[in-house]
């Protein structure tokens, strides 16, 4: 026969338990719906400038909604794990050759997390939704959230992309160069 301390404690144990993964997905409602949580602290959205013609030619303005900022950070993220893959085996192979120079991964590397970013959004002539997406470390004292930033060198401090929603690809990725 069961005791009712038995029952007591597997009672209580089955409460924590439940109690805990309650906990856990009220924390991170996304979790289960796939949604990538973003910092919206981070992105500034600016609107198209028709005189900004390096980074559109021919496009207008066009609005960003909840989807179109989780398929920028799912595509964006798919970018960069190709490119970080890439720059893990120039840093091995460099660092093998020449241990002395200690070098820093993180200046071969992208940590998306290090960065702040700027959106432009625009449709192109054939109605596909494009954005232009600049990304950096440092903001060298400009206010980033109304002006654009741009630099000179910097390294992998500083990259920018164009991503294409429509179609799901990026292209036109570029990172600084060093000085």
């Amino acid at each position: 026969m069961i005791s009712q301390l038995t029952i007591l404690i597997f009672l209580l144990t089955i409460s924590i338990t439940s109690c805990g993964q309650a906990n856990t997905s009220k924390e991170n409602p996304n979790k289960q719906t796939g949604k990538i949580e973003l910092d919206s602290s981070i992105i500034a959205i600016f609107p198209f400038n028709t005189t900004q013609h390096w980074i559109f030619r021919n496009n207008k303005q066009v609005d960003l909604t909840s989807d179109d900022l989780q398929k920028i950070e799912t595509i964006l993220t798919e970018c960069l794990n190709d490119y970080n893959a890439e720059q893990e085996g120039k840093f091995r192979e460099i660092n093998d050759k020449h241990p002395e120079h200690k070098l820093n991964k993180k200046n071969f590397v992208i940590d998306l997390k290090r960065y702040k970013r700027q959106y432009v959004a625009t449709e192109n002539s054939k109605g596909e939704k494009e954005v232009w997406i600049n990304c950096f470390c440092d903001t060298w004292g400009k206010n980033w959230k109304t002006n654009l930033v741009f630099v000179k060198d910097g390294g992998n401090c500083y990259f920018n992309l164009k991503i294409n929603l429509t179609t799901g690809e990026s292209y036109e990725f570029m990172v600084n160069g060093d000085a």
